[in-house]
C-alpha cells in the first residue's frame, strides 16, 4: 500500500465520488458532474481538489474531458485531516471556540470522516474515564447520543462541556467521571456529537 497522505473531509467525499461514478460507468465524472453531484458551485473548486487529490497519490490525470483515473479509495486512507475545532471543557461550561486548523487522525479511528472532527480538551471532569487535560478526543456528530454516552453537550445554545449524558423525568443530566465533582442538571441541552476516539501526547 502506498504511504497516503491524510486527506480532508471534502477531498474524501470528492474521491468517493470519482471512484463510485467511475465504478458505475466505466469513465471518469467530468469536473461539472463533479461538481453537481457534490453541490459545489464552481468546477474551478473541484479542479482545485483534484489537483490535491492527484499530488497526494490518489489520482491519476490522463488529460481530456474524462482523463481521471483513481489510484486509491478512501478505504486505502491511513489517516483523516479532520477540523480542529478548538477547545471543549471536561469541567464547568465554557463558551464554545472555533479554529481553522486541522489534525491527522488514523483511519481506524474514524468511522465516518465527513461528520467527524477533533477537540482538545481542557479539564479535569473526565479523569476517571481516562480523559485527560490536553488530551483530544475524536467527536462525530450524533444529535441523539444513547444515555451514558460521553458526549459534547451545548448548553443553552453557546456553553459546550465533556461530559456523559444522561435523560432523566423532566431533565438532562451530564455526569462527570470525576468523583470530586457533581453533576450538572439541566433543560436545554444539545448534543453536537459524541466521543470516538481519543489522542495523547507524550511531549
Amino acid at each position: 500500500m502506498k504511504n497516503l497522505q491524510p486527506l480532508t473531509k471534502k477531498q474524501s467525499e470528492m474521491l468517493d465520488c470519482i471512484v463510485e461514478f467511475h465504478r458505475d460507468n466505466g469513465y471518469a465524472p467530468s469536473y461539472r458532474e463533479i461538481a453537481a453531484a457534490l453541490q459545489i458551485s464552481s468546477p474551478a473548486t473541484v479542479h482545485e481538489h483534484v489537483k490535491n487529490l492527484e499530488r497526494k497519490g490518489y489520482l491519476n490525470s490522463l488529460g481530456g474531458h474524462r482523463g481521471l483515473e483513481p489510484e486509491a479509495t478512501v478505504d486505502q486512507v491511513e489517516a483523516f485531516a479532520l477540523p480542529l475545532k478548538g477547545l471543549i471543557t471536561a469541567g464547568e461550561p465554557i463558551e464554545a471556540i472555533e479554529t481553522d486548523e486541522k489534525l491527522s487522525v488514523p483511519r481506524e479511528m474514524v468511522r465516518h470522516p465527513e461528520r467527524s472532527y477533533v477537540l482538545k480538551v481542557r479539564g479535569d471532569s473526565m479523569i476517571d474515564d481516562g480523559i485527560m487535560s490536553g488530551d483530544y478526543v475524536i467527536i462525530e456528530e450524533n444529535p441523539a447520543p444513547p444515555d451514558g454516552a460521553i458526549v459534547v453537550a451545548l448548553i443553552e445554545g453557546t456553553c459546550a462541556t465533556l461530559k456523559r449524558l444522561y435523560r432523566e423525568k423532566g431533565r438532562v443530566r451530564l455526569q462527570p467521571a470525576n468523583k470530586t465533582m457533581k453533576p450538572i442538571y439541566v433543560q436545554d441541552v444539545r448534543a453536537q456529537g459524541i466521543v470516538r476516539g481519543l489522542i495523547r501526547s507524550f511531549v
